[in-house]
């Protein structure tokens, strides 16, 4: 996505994210300021911002509580960075690897609860009440990811919960609290959430499929990351599909040594299997189906917009 005409609007939200950033402790603040500063395209507090706009709420209310979600988002990463013991996000030494494991899990709690305090400052019920339940959704998800770690019989309907939880459900909020902050109609409030539920889905898998064929400059993460943490993504479930009994057995092998040959190998079986490109494929139905929830909007720059995000889902390689 060419970002040239929305700078003005990510430039706005960049100030918004710096701002409202305040603790009594000045190392907390000085934690949250570098995790937030670590990269990342604001796309959450974006798509709140611009799903707000097409709604027709453009008073300034938007951008003022637009971080929530960006907050949100980060502190989930810095919470998964603990978990997964990462030693590289974006690009960056993890908060964990700086500060510790301690001082980082509080700072993602300090993030949480800020999103939560800007939320209730816009006196909607609604929106608080969407946001705590995403954020219930958010733990749940990852917990469900923990469980299902190491196992390398994960199924396609299992993958899907898992993603929904971790990723598209904060994505969807982003679009639906626009549309509620901007008292739109249910029908587009639904089409909006619909529209982030779909790219979600979208975005999470194209972040998996990334995980084979990426390189690490570009992703901020080493290749072959998500295998080396035990878990099973949809390239990988996809080319099991494909795989026949003397080959998911070599892979169960690889899978259970896990050491750096054998990463390389489980990439390259994937590939071979074409397990990246069907997923990717199926990233693009997911894109189409969000870009026919939005078909409901009359013609505006900022339905343009949206329809721009999602083409830089898909094309995205960091």
């Amino acid at each position: 996505m060419s970002l040239f005409a929305l700078k003005p609007i990510l430039s706005a939200i960049e100030r918004e994210i710096e701002t409202h950033i305040r603790s009594r402790v000045p190392l907390t603040e000085e934690i949250a300021k570098y995790v937030l500063k670590s990269g990342g395209k604001r796309i959450r507090p974006l798509l709140f911002v611009i799903s707000a706009r097409l709604c027709g709420h453009e008073t300034g209310l938007e951008l003022k509580l637009s971080p929530i979600f960006e907050y949100l988002h980060v502190a989930t990463l810095v919470h998964d960075d603990v978990i997964d013991h990462a030693h590289l996000r974006r690009g960056k030494l993890p908060a964990h690897v700086v500060w510790g494991n301690t001082i980082a899990i509080l700072s993602g709690d300090f993030l949480l609860a800020s999103a939560l305090e800007l939320a209730a400052s816009s006196g909607i019920l609604k929106m608080v009440e969407i946001l705590a339940q995403t954020t219930s959704i958010l733990a749940q998800g990852e917990i469900l990811e923990i469980m299902k770690t190491n196992i390398l019989e994960l199924d396609e309907r299992e993958y899907f919960e898992i993603i929904t939880g971790k990723t598209a459900v904060l994505i969807a909020a982003s679009c639906h609290l626009g549309a509620i902050l901007a008292r739109a109609k249910l029908e587009e409030q639904n089409a909006l959430k619909s529209y982030g539920h779909n790219l979600g889905l979208a975005f999470q898998i194209i972040d998996d499929v990334l995980d084979y064929i990426g390189n690490e400059k570009e992703f901020g993460k080493p290749v072959g990351h998500d295998l080396k943490e035990g878990k099973i993504t949809l390239p990988m479930i996809y080319a099991l599909s494909k795989a026949n009994s003397p080959e998911k057995e070599k892979v169960k092998q690889l899978f259970e040594r896990r050491k750096e040959e054998d990463i390389f190998e489980l990439i390259n079986f994937v590939k071979e299997k074409k397990g990246h490109k069907m997923a990717f494929e199926k990233a693009q139905d997911f894109v189409k189906e969000a870009l026919k929830a939005i078909e409901i909007f009359p013609a505006s720059i900022y339905k343009d917009y949206l329809m721009e995000i999602a083409d830089f889902v898909i094309r995205r390689r960091f």
